[in-house]
């Protein structure tokens, strides 16, 4: 453990008042977001939009390192690299929403949706407002999610087909690169090695066994999140 500071804020209470101000605001620019893209009335307004969820995304990691710093909130092994499922989703999403890049849009919708959805609802790693690191944790998944949903309903995008499966070997790609360097470095990236407190991990059994189930889980969540596109159907909108 790398130690920068000798104590840290209290964690976030969920559901209080602080995490449901932030939850109204994630509702908010989700909502305005797919109403002008809907409406198509304000393009120049909503490519700025787009812009500045983008350099949110791709500025959360580096963001979140200069909290902890600003906030003398220490610095452990965990927080060494962007490698947590949450902070991956956010480099999909910079590059759904700047390049149009497909698979990027699928794997963040299928792990925005299916992940950092159930992290911004159980913000089991989040230190209370007013420390900086309270925003910037609102900053990468808030922004994760206002782009998961952004991108199909907005845009008019939808998963391609296979879209379920490749998001899914994807993930079992990313278990592999977070599990080696969890080994190597004796980190915790993916939760892998131990759950994340007070989170829906509670309720799927002992390590190791978990991680089987979080797998397992994650393919039936992503289906569930591919069928209302197969069922509603219809015409997309290319993003490439």
């Amino acid at each position: 453990m790398i130690i920068l500071a000798t104590g840290n804020p209290p964690l976030l209470p969920p559901f209080g008042s602080a995490h449901l101000t932030a939850l109204g605001i994630t509702l908010v620019a989700v909502l305005l977001f797919i109403l002008a893209a809907r409406s198509r009335r304000w393009p120049r307004v909503l490519k700025w939009a787009e812009t500045l969820l983008a350099m949110l995304l791709i500025s959360s990691y580096p963001a979140k390192i200069l909290a902890r710093f600003w906030g003398e909130i220490e610095i452990t092994r965990d927080m060494m690299f962007p490698l947590h499922l949450c902070d991956m989703a956010a480099i999909t999403g910079f590059f759904a929403l700047v390049f149009r890049h497909r698979m990027a849009a699928e794997l963040t919708y299928f792990w925005g949706l299916a992940g950092t959805f159930q992290a911004l609802l159980t913000p089991s790693t989040c230190f209370d407002y007013p420390s900086p690191a309270f925003f910037t944790f609102f900053q990468l998944h808030s922004g994760v999610v206002i782009a998961a949903l952004y991108l199909p309903i907005g845009l008019g995008w939808r998963p391609r087909e296979g879209a379920v499966l490749r998001a899914w070997f994807w993930g079992l790609g990313y278990m592999v690169l977070a599990g080696a360097v969890n080994f190597l470095i004796g980190s915790n990236y993916g939760f892998l090695r131990e759950k994340a407190e007070a989170s829906l991990m509670d309720f799927i059994g002992p390590w190791p066994a978990y991680i089987g189930v979080m797998a397992v889980l994650a393919l039936v969540f992503f289906a569930i999140l591919a069928l209302p596109f197969r069922l509603i159907g219809g015409r997309e909108n290319s993003l490439a």
